[in-house]
C-alpha cells in the first residue's frame, strides 16, 4: 500500500455545545444519512482508495459523533476494512464514560481519540467553548486512560484570546499525560463569523510560531513558513514537533453529513456529493481542486514565492478575502526578512 490518503468525516452535525468558534451554522440532524447512506459513502470511498493504492486514515467527527445513533455501526463497518489503515475520533470530550470507552476499544484500527481543548485553563477555555467544559474534559481523561489503549490528542484552535498562552497549554498537556496536541488556526466560518475580531493577524501568526521556534530551540526562523497546522508529540523522551503543509487537493478531503465533498472543513465549497459521484470523478475531475494544487494559480506573492512545497492557507484566503486563490493574509515571510529598523 502506498501513501495514506486522510479523511475528516462529519457524520452529523448535530451538537450539544455553541463554541464560539465554530464553522458549523446548522447543529441540527436535518442532513444525517441514516446506515444505508454511511455505508453507500463508505464503500465509494474505500472503492476509488483501493483502486489508486492508497490506504484510508479516516477520522470521524461532527457535530459530536457521539451523539449519532449509527457511530459504532459504522466504526465497526470500517474497521473491518483492509483498505483501512487507521480510524480516529475527533469529539469535545464531554460524554465518555466507561462503557463508552470500552465499546470503542473493541475497534483495533480506532487508535486516536481527538479531544477539542482551547485554553490552558478553564477561564480561557470555557469563554470560549462553554462553562463547565475545561473541568469535564479534565476529568473525563483518567477513564479514556484506563479503560483504553488509545493516543490521545488534544485540538487547540488559536485566536487571538488563547495563542499567547501556547507555552502554558504545551505544559498543561503534558502534566495531564495526554500524547500531543495539535495548533490549527482559527478561520472564521459559520457561527464564526460573528467573531472576526478574534482571527489572528499575520503579526499574531509570526507570534505564535516564534514560541514554537523557542519551545523547540529552533535556530532557523523560516523554517516553519511552509507549515499551516502544527502537532506536537510527547511519546518520546522529548517533546517532538511536526508541521503540516496545506493537504488541499493532495492527500484528503472533508466529507459531510449529507454527503457533500469539501477540500477541507475550513473551505465550505462543495465539489461534489459522494451520493451522486464517484470520489473518483470528483478528485479527478474538479476545476477547483485543480486551480488549487497548481502554484502558478495563486496569486500576490503565493504565486511568486520560492519556498516550493507552500501554498499559503486556501482557507484562509477564502474566508478573508472572498477569493481562494488570494495570496495568504496570514503569511509572515515579509515580516521575517523585512530589514530591522533604525
Amino acid at each position: 500500500m502506498s501513501d495514506s490518503f486522510f479523511i475528516q468525516w462529519h457524520i452529523t452535525n448535530f451538537c450539544h455545545l455553541r463554541c464560539r468558534h465554530c464553522y458549523q451554522e446548522d447543529f441540527s440532524k436535518n442532513k444525517d444519512l441514516d446506515w444505508s447512506g454511511l455505508n453507500r459513502i463508505s464503500e465509494n470511498v474505500l472503492e476509488t482508495l483501493a483502486g489508486w493504492n492508497r490506504a484510508a486514515c479516516i477520522h470521524l467527527t461532527g457535530g459530536e459523533p457521539l451523539l449519532k445513533p449509527e457511530l459504532f455501526l459504522l466504526l465497526n463497518h470500517l474497521d473491518q476494512k483492509s483498505i483501512v489503515e487507521e480510524l480516529g475520533i475527533i469529539t469535545n470530550g464531554l460524554l465518555f464514560d466507561p462503557g463508552i470507552i470500552q465499546r470503542l476499544s473493541a475497534f483495533p484500527k480506532l487508535r486516536k481519540i481527538k479531544i477539542s481543548l482551547d485554553g490552558a485553563n478553564r477561564e480561557t477555555n470555557d469563554s470560549i467553548r462553554q462553562n463547565g467544559t475545561f473541568e469535564k474534559v479534565v476529568k473525563n481523561l483518567p477513564i479514556i486512560k484506563k479503560e483504553g489503549d488509545f493516543e490521545i490528542i488534544f485540538m487547540l484552535t488559536a485566536m487571538k484570546r488563547n495563542f499567547k498562552d501556547l507555552p502554558s497549554f504545551s505544559k498543561l498537556s503534558k502534566e495531564l499525560g495526554v500524547d500531543g496536541f495539535i495548533i490549527e488556526r482559527f478561520i472564521p466560518w459559520g457561527t464564526g463569523r460573528e467573531r472576526m475580531d478574534e482571527v489572528l493577524n499575520r503579526e499574531d501568526w509570526k507570534e505564535l510560531t516564534g514560541m514554537l521556534l523557542d519551545i523547540f530551540s529552533i535556530e532557523d526562523k523560516n523554517a516553519l513558513l511552509p507549515y499551516q497546522a502544527f502537532q506536537v508529540n510527547f511519546n518520546g523522551e522529548e517533546a517532538e514537533l511536526l508541521g503540516a503543509p496545506c493537504i488541499i487537493g493532495r492527500d484528503g478531503l472533508c466529507i459531510m453529513p449529507e454527503g457533500s465533498v469539501f477540500p477541507c472543513r475550513r473551505f465550505p465549497v462543495s465539489i461534489g456529493n459522494l451520493l451522486k459521484m464517484s470520489l473518483k470523478e470528483i478528485w479527478e475531475n474538479s476545476e477547483l481542486l485543480e486551480k488549487l494544487r497548481r502554484k502558478e494559480s495563486l496569486k500576490g506573492r503565493c504565486g511568486k514565492c520560492e519556498i516550493e512545497d507552500c501554498r499559503g492557507c486556501r482557507s484562509l484566503a477564502l474566508a478573508l478575502t472572498g477569493d481562494a486563490l488570494e495570496e495568504d493574509p496570514n503569511c509572515p515571510l515579509d515580516l521575517l526578512t523585512r530589514p530591522p529598523s533604525t
